[in-house]
């Protein structure tokens, strides 16, 4: 072969060569794609759907505020036992959507479920809190104390989570008839809240409204201990230190009406009320002194006790009324409002039938008037003389 046909042999053999290593080269990797993720099918009576749409279906109603579609919506997502991570915020979205459609009880038992199963989650300590807001509602007291020791028991509380928690405890701990130990709670609670300068403006925070409630109703259940049968034999005494505990009550109470939330100022107010009510009933059942043996003295000590301090119950009936007409204002259905006019009824009645009964005696009840204040001028004669 000659050179020429040498040349033109190694040129054919190269193109060769080279079009089938070409042809045999391992065929390139194709790029990765990402894993295709299939969410498992939620089915209810009348949907079928999957865990992300029905989150993103009970969010948007629980931003619009349509609590009862909400409810519906995360329950089925609480049933269909979601995936570990987003559990606990359903539960706790679940108990959002609830107290919104004021199913307190259910709302509080969601929240107390989150703390449970998700104790260590970041959700447990902020479920604590709004259960211990349900539980003043609903007045359940031996759980309210339960949640209080449970916030304070954790290393992670905020200040205005321990003033919730204070609260809690001391509130729950008064009505429960512990006033030793609600009292710790109720002054440690009131002295964080003046450090922290919170609930210093006209309107007070939810916080700060319960603790000065449970403060008024500590001076209350003091004050109600000095009672008047049988009757004092420093029974002027006694009694100026009754109504000096029924008034620093009342101071308590008042700042409590300016929570946030109306419900502390029912409350408030019907406590106010029943107060002064209490007093006079306590003084109107003084029974005569041995000295009046007729009828007619009978009745002069009857009018002279209920002219004097027939001032009281007119003041409780209307601070009465005026939780009344917040009651209905604010559309509340809630115990103590049921309870502030069932008060108010009993209290007309018994103003009405002491009216009545003043009105059949043989003398005016501007004639007793009269001797009360001379009576009054006399003592505080007597008293100056004594100085």
């Amino acid at each position: 072969m000659g050179r020429s046909s040498l040349a033109v042999a190694l040129v054919l053999a190269s193109s060769v060569l080279g079009g089938c290593a070409s042809t045999l080269r391992a065929p390139a990797t194709p790029a990765a794609t990402a894993p295709t993720v299939v969410h498992p099918v939620i089915v209810t009576p009348t949907d079928v759907t999957t865990e992300p749409e029905l989150a993103a279906r009970a969010e948007r109603a629980l931003v619009e505020q349509r609590w009862l579609d909400a409810v519906e919506a995360y329950r089925t997502l609480v049933a269909a036992n979601p995936t570990p991570e987003h559990a606990a915020e359903y539960l706790f979205d679940l108990g959002l959507a609830l107290e919104g459609a004021q199913l307190r009880g259910e709302a509080r038992d969601a929240f107390l479920d989150v703390a449970r199963r998700f104790p260590d989650g970041p959700r447990a300590r902020s479920a604590l809190v709004r259960a211990a807001s349900l539980d003043a509602y609903l007045e359940d007291w031996g759980a309210l104390s339960a949640i209080g020791d449970a916030l304070l028991a954790r290393t992670d509380l905020a200040d205005l989570d321990r003033l919730v928690a204070l609260g809690a405890r001391g509130l729950s701990l008064i009505e429960l008839g512990d006033d030793v130990a609600a009292s710790r709670d109720i002054y440690d609670g009131l002295e964080l809240a003046d450090r922290l300068h919170y609930g210093a403006r006209d309107v007070l925070p939810v916080a700060v409204a319960e603790l000065r409630f449970a403060l008024g109703e500590l001076r209350r259940v003091r004050s109600e201990r000095i009672v008047f049968d049988p009757l004092p034999s420093d029974f002027v005494d006694e009694l100026e230190e009754r109504c000096g505990g029924l008034l620093a009550a009342q101071q308590s109470y008042a700042m409590a009406v300016r929570s946030i939330d109306p419900h502390w100022a029912a409350m408030s107010g019907y406590r106010v009320g029943e107060m002064y009510r209490r007093l006079h009933d306590e003084l109107v059942r003084i029974p005569p002194p041995s000295a009046s043996k007729t009828t007619e003295q009978k009745d002069v000590f009857y009018a002279f006790l209920h002219v004097r301090y027939r001032v009281l119950l007119e003041k409780g009936l209307r601070q009465i009324d005026q939780t009344l007409a917040l009651g209905e204002r604010i559309n509340d259905t809630s115990a103590w409002v049921q309870r502030a006019r069932a008060a108010r009824d009993a209290m007309q009645a018994a103003l009405d039938e002491e009216k009545a009964r003043m009105a059949r005696m043989p003398f005016k009840e501007e004639d007793i008037g009269t001797a009360l204040e001379l009576l009054r001028k006399k003592t505080l004669a007597q008293a100056s003389k004594g100085k």
